[in-house]
């Protein structure tokens, strides 16, 4: 019996703790609170869409890896590829330096560096 009403709290609270994370996006999202948009550096960046660039060094990391790309202005970008984050999953490969990747996602600026979380890789 108190194994099930333990059970029963324990689903209660993470059902609420979701909940509660929900609002909180949400509310972010609305607001503008949670994360400051990235300055945009070169006309590139006001522009929305795609950004291509040149693969200068790859960092591995849990479930993908982070890619520090130059675009043809040189404007230089992180962007994080990474299953998780792709709409088509199907999308997803590896990178090198000296690759030329095209992407779009979520833009962010972290440390004074332009960050894409990317959403969808070319």
């Amino acid at each position: 019996m108190k194994i099930g009403i333990m059970m029963a709290a324990l689903a209660a609270s993470a059902i609420m703790a979701c909940n509660s994370n929900n609002a909180q996006q949400e509310n972010a999202d609305t607001t503008g609170d949670s994360v400051q948009p990235a300055t945009p550096a070169p006309a590139e960046a006001a522009a929305p869409g795609a950004v291509t660039g040149v693969v200068q060094d790859v960092m591995m990391g849990k479930d993908g890896y982070t890619a520090v790309i130059k675009s043809a202005q040189d404007s230089v970008y992180n962007v994080t590829i990474s299953h998780a984050n792709l709409k088509d999953h199907a999308q997803y490969r590896s990178a090198k330096p000296g690759d030329t990747l095209t992407v779009s996602g979520d833009r962010w600026e972290m440390d004074g560096k332009a960050q894409i979380t990317v959403r969808e890789l070319k």
